[in-house]
């Protein structure tokens, strides 16, 4: 506190109060007798600036020298000892000044320094206050800190995920195809290829535009359309202004992924995933062709979507009916970021 900008100001508008409180409570004076006016308002003033330099010399060089001691035990101690010293030369001086009454005496000496005490013992209460709230300040933004890059650690977490989970669904792909069309499989392999440059690209990114997103479906979805030829389509309506917005990288494949996981299809019985997208937000929706039996649930689907949101501040909409099940994502402005909107 005594390093402060306004270090100046402060110790004057001390001096001020304590002569004024002197004068009109006519009380707790520095000497047995009386000292005219403008005298008392020059010496008042002087103390306190001394005082508060005691206290700024301690907290500038003392301090660093006695790192192990808590920094308010020494600057109370220390100044205490200083300021026995500041009154003992004050009366001292006073004597020489202004002679007579004002001369060093034991009740001048214990008039002086009682008021040096208060003084100081004010200043220390107040820099006491100052060094907890400015401590408290930075356990604050220490703390905010840390559950940004805890944060951060979750999210690069749960778009990690999605590598292995893409990976091993399209491994077995891959082996038919390579024993049945050559050129397809190359084809499917590129494709492939393209999808792990962009989730590797943004494994760490929390907003990608939707544009980028809907190019890195089209190549899932063919790669779909290849494994289950005309048994698997897709009706796609994007409005032209929602692909200036932004959504987490791989919501769009992980729900489609997830209807291609619960649900049956063949060529006689075809299922369509319709994706929809408006200025705020885009839908994912498919009947409801549910398989009789599904395979273990990896736990990261609609869960590892909605997480992600959550740590956007938004909250995805789940409509499970009876013949249709439809997720709503809302699509994010542009200027805007997972911490920003926390």
């Amino acid at each position: 506190m005594f390093g402060h900008r306004y270090k100046w100001i402060y110790p004057g508008l001390l001096g001020l109060y304590s002569f004024f409180n002197i004068l009109i409570l006519e009380g707790d004076r520095l000497f047995q007798a009386a000292l005219p006016q403008n005298q008392l308002f020059v010496l008042i003033l002087a103390l306190c600036y001394l005082v508060w330099l005691i206290n700024f010399l301690i907290e500038s060089w003392g301090l660093q020298k006695f790192p192990e001691i808590h920094p308010l035990v020494l600057q109370f101690f220390s100044s205490f000892i200083f300021i026995t010293g500041l009154a003992f030369i004050s009366v001292k001086t006073t004597g020489l000044v202004f002679g007579g009454p004002f001369g060093m005496t034991k009740p001048n000496f214990l008039l002086t320094l009682g008021f040096l005490f208060r003084i100081n013992l004010f200043l220390n209460s107040i820099n006491a206050i100052y060094f907890f709230n400015k401590k408290y300040s930075e356990k604050k933004l220490e703390a905010e800190r840390l559950k940004l890059l805890n944060t951060e650690a979750r999210m690069e977490s749960l778009n990690m995920q999605l590598n292995p989970h893409f990976f091993f669904n399209n491994l077995s792909a891959i082996s038919s195809l390579i024993h049945e069309n050559i050129d397809l499989a190359d084809s499917y392999l590129q494709k492939m290829s393209g999808i792990y440059r962009y989730l590797l690209n943004n494994k760490v990114a929390d907003l990608v535009s939707l544009e980028e997103e809907l190019h890195f479906l089209k190549d899932y979805m063919d790669l779909l359309e290849i494994r289950f030829n005309q048994s698997l389509s897709f009706e796609i309506t994007i409005d032209p202004e929602a692909k200036k917005k932004r959504v987490p990288p791989a919501v769009l494949q992980l729900l489609v992924e997830n209807a291609v996981k619960h649900n049956y299809f063949t060529e006689d019985e075809p299922l369509t995933i319709r994706i929809s997208a408006s200025s705020n937000e885009i839908k994912i929706s498919n009947p409801k062709q549910l398989k009789e039996a599904v395979e273990a649930s990896t736990g990261i689907g609609l869960q590892n979507i909605s997480e992600r949101y959550r740590f956007l501040n938004q909250s995805v909409r789940i409509h499970d009916g009876e013949n249709t099940f439809e997720v709503t994502l809302p699509l994010i402005e542009r200027n805007e970021t997972a911490y920003s909107r926390r």
